[in-house]
């Protein structure tokens, strides 16, 4: 079974929107044609697709699994169309999709939106869900165009470091002693709070293992944005990178100390595929994540290729 071009684009435009008429918009079509793509595509695929619900169409659990092979198909169609011309950004309508952790999309996010939204005014940027897992996948399969993580990653992706960065130990105002630096007997009398490895920084603990430092775990968390209340209300502290750190301590009642011993550091890395990102839309993509950290203060020097 082939399916018309057309009919993915009105299918994500649906599912985007939930509801036919704004998609008929987006798409600059009539409601009726839209309707007729619609049912073309439940005809030819044997489901609903999308049902009324109380805030506009609700897709289906076919119409979300076809979303994610849908959204690809598309996106390489017009990565390949864009490729074999001179890509021009100012004119892509194209969405471009980077892994980030909850914390990644708070510190980098809003400089490269700020870039991406100048260079790219009609194209879109979607910030997926960091899994660790997946990642090597989705950026061979053009899934994603790429990640900003601190872990290595398998699977052969290019890797390039942007960001260096070192672990620092996060605690309330109230319980930071005078010293710049934390004395051990101070370090072991904490209890800390540890992000689960699933939201981009599993290396912490292992890393200050390596270095003699273990941590008296009260609560493991999967986002990084749930420290600053979960510290204060908890009295608890945790060993978290310092560029966080500083972002913290200038919103909330808290305070950053060198850890007892040499703080192990790190690069967070931007990582693409050999092949999708070396020419067109994702390679362009790829120059743009690694100029929009640069002015950072902990940002590496431009890569060499």
């Amino acid at each position: 079974m082939s399916l018309d071009l057309n009919l993915l684009r009105t299918f994500l435009e649906i599912y985007a929107a939930k509801s036919v008429t704004r998609a008929a918009e987006e798409l600059s079509l009539t409601q009726p044609t839209v309707s007729h793509s619609l049912a073309r595509l439940r005809t030819q695929l044997g489901d609903p697709l999308f049902v009324r619900g109380p805030r506009g169409l609700v897709p289906t659990n076919r119409a979300h699994e076809l979303f994610q092979v849908f959204r690809s198909s598309v996106d390489a169609i017009d990565g390949a169309i864009d490729s074999s011309a001179a890509f021009d950004p100012s004119t892509t309508v194209r969405t471009f999709r980077i892994c980030l952790s909850d914390i990644g999309e708070v510190i980098f996010l809003p400089s490269i939106m700020r870039h991406f939204g100048t260079l790219a005014p009609h194209a879109s940027l979607e910030s997926v869900p960091m899994n660790v897992e997946r990642i090597p996948h989705w950026l061979a399969h053009g899934q994603v165009d790429a990640a900003l993580t601190s872990l290595v990653l398998g699977g052969g992706a290019r890797r390039e470091g942007v960001i260096k960065d070192r672990y620092v130990c996060l605690l309330p105002r109230s319980m930071a002693p005078k010293q710049a630096k934390l004395s051990d007997k101070q370090f072991d009398a904490l209890n800390f709070v540890t992000i689960d490895p699933t939201a981009g920084h599993g290396q912490i603990e292992e890393r200050l293992a390596d270095s003699g430092i273990r941590l008296r775990t009260a609560l493991r968390v999967h986002h990084f944005s749930a420290l600053p209340s979960v510290l204060l209300e908890g009295s608890l502290a945790a060993v978290v990178p310092l560029e966080i750190a500083e972002r913290f301590c200038r919103h909330w009642p808290l305070e950053h100390r060198e850890l007892p011993v040499d703080s192990p550091a790190f690069s967070v890395d931007v990582y693409t595929d050999h092949k999708i990102a070396a020419s067109g839309p994702a390679l362009w993509f790829r120059e743009l994540v690694r100029e929009s950290l640069r002015d950072m203060p902990s940002a590496l020097g431009p890569a060499t290729d």
